[in-house]
């Protein structure tokens, strides 16, 4: 008999290193990677508790004269922030704190879906990698939906596998809860949730599934919530002008064409390598899905795999640009990795296995170099420009100030400061549309002259100095300018 490839399968030690990794910086400011998408999060959650606003009003801080409620996924996960906000005070700490929380609750879930698809062994060590990998140890403690997303998704799928054995309602109803949640969340969890769902669903009962009444009525909840939930942020659209970008001209997702080529493709082979499966992680994924013993019911993961490609596929623009787009992988993908790393285990000697511990220290030591250097070293506050504009902001603007920060679309700026505004770029600033905001309300133009947006540099080039000489010398010394409106410059050429 081969020696165990592990003493134990409990889940706590996974759980105890999944939450050692997610707690570094775990009081870190809001800066570095994704800090747009985290500042919009958590400006929903402290608006929502400082003005007890409900779930169906998202207030973002870039509404500028507006009410500032926003088209929006439904803040579900901002709300749960904003309750905890209510108990102990606005600190960013907590909303990371849920997020760990439901990290580890989806790789509780997750160890549970392997372990019933590819065995004990499998399934630990596929906990084992989700709990260490880069995306998910970064996404497993961000200001984001993401953890909320991937734990619904883990409850779908470990659910719709007992509905799948046992049949009972009660676990077709906590996997239609899953999927709810995650398509409300996403939406394109349709296609990458949906289909594993599907399948088990034909496992069970074939071709009869059509005439499944309770499945038409799953199917009617997700479409019917959905859709209840987008016409009414779409209607918030159409009486202040605020999107998350969801839909029209202004979405930029949907530019197909980018389909075409490797540019795409090898961005997305690249990044999911190195941030997604700590570069090693790759080969143990191809052994998993060359495994000829799969079950049909295991046959969801690769399912999920090409589901998860394709969703991204049909938003390219932001699937080529935000990484959190390819989190769903490692749902599929980590129990196929165990799967892998067992097999290799199994077939190799004695001597092959201590290179085998050797490449799996390795693959950890990989996952905590590319969270270090991609990661946690971004999130330091100490000569971050951004964060030093936001500190002055706080210091030399009243409350109630409204700022323009010249930071393109992100919100990061304004949400340190906390304060509300614009947002605007460099180039688009002219003197009457300050003119213009300050009719609205406006008191403060704020910008920094070494970044346009958190992780953009600010170039030398005409759009900087046209925007020097409209501010004039209030905003000529230093790296950041706020100036007051309106501004008190006659140096010649400043009128556009």
């Amino acid at each position: 008999m081969r020696p165990r490839l592990i003493s134990t399968r409990s889940v706590w030690p996974l759980l105890l290193i999944g939450a050692a990794l997610r707690l570094v910086n775990l009081h870190a400011p809001l800066l570095g990677v994704h800090s747009w998408r985290q500042a919009d999060t958590a400006a929903i959650a402290r608006n929502a508790f400082e003005a007890g606003l409900p779930l169906w009003l998202p207030q973002v801080d870039w509404g500028g004269a507006s009410s500032g409620f926003a088209e929006t996924d439904p803040p579900l996960y901002s709300q749960a922030v904003a309750w905890l906000y209510g108990w102990f005070g606005v600190q960013e700490w907590l909303a990371r704190g849920l997020s760990l929380v439901l990290s580890l609750l989806a790789l509780w879930l997750l160890v549970r879906l392997g372990q019933r698809l590819l065995g004990a062994d499998a399934g630990w060590w596929g906990g084992l990698l989700f709990a260490v990998l880069p995306l998910s140890v970064f996404y497993g403690r961000s200001i984001q939906p993401e953890s909320l997303l991937l734990a619904c998704s883990a409850l779908a799928l470990e659910r719709g596998l007992a509905w799948r054995h046992g049949g009972h309602y009660r676990d077709l109803a906590l996997a239609s809860g899953g999927l709810t949640g995650a398509v409300l969340i996403k939406v394109l969890p349709a296609l990458w949730l949906g289909l594993p769902l599907l399948w088990l669903a034909w496992l069970r009962h074939g071709p009869g599934l059509l005439r499944r009444l309770e499945l038409w009525l799953v199917a009617a909840v997700v479409v019917g919530v959905t859709g209840a939930w987008y016409w009414h942020a779409h209607q918030l659209f159409l009486q202040t002008g605020l999107s998350f970008g969801f839909w029209g001209a202004g979405a930029n997702r949907y530019s197909w064409s980018e389909l075409i080529g490797p540019s795409y493709w090898g961005n997305l082979l690249l990044r999911t390598s190195v941030r997604g499966l700590a570069v090693l992680g790759l080969p143990l994924l191809v052994i998993g899905l060359l495994n000829k013993q799969l079950k049909a019911e295991a046959r969801l993961l690769p399912i999920g795999l090409v589901s998860v490609l394709a969703a991204g596929a049909l938003a390219p623009e932001s699937s080529g640009v935000h990484e959190y787009y390819q989190l769903p992988l490692l749902l599929f993908a980590c129990p196929l990795m165990g799967l892998g790393w067992v097999q290799l285990w199994q077939q190799a000697g004695h001597l092959s296995r201590r290179w085998l511990t050797g490449a799996m220290a390795l693959l950890l030591g990989c996952s905590l170099v590319v969270l270090n250097l991609e990661y946690w070293a971004k999130e330091v506050p100490e000569g971050n420009p951004t964060w030093e504009l936001a500190q002055r902001i706080r210091n030399e603007t009243p409350q109630q100030a409204r700022i323009i920060s010249v930071s393109g679309g992100d919100p990061t700026l304004l949400y340190l400061a906390h304060r509300k505004g614009w947002l605007k770029g460099p180039g688009a600033i002219t003197e009457s549309w300050l003119k213009e905001r300050q009719d609205e309300g406006a008191t403060h133009i704020a910008g920094s002259w070494e970044v346009i947006q958190s992780y953009a540099p600010f170039p030398d080039n005409g759009a900087k100095a046209r925007l020097r000489q409209l501010l004039g010398p209030q905003a000529s010394h230093g790296p950041n300018y706020v100036v007051t409106l309106p501004l008190q410059n006659d140096a010649p050429g400043s009128q556009q």
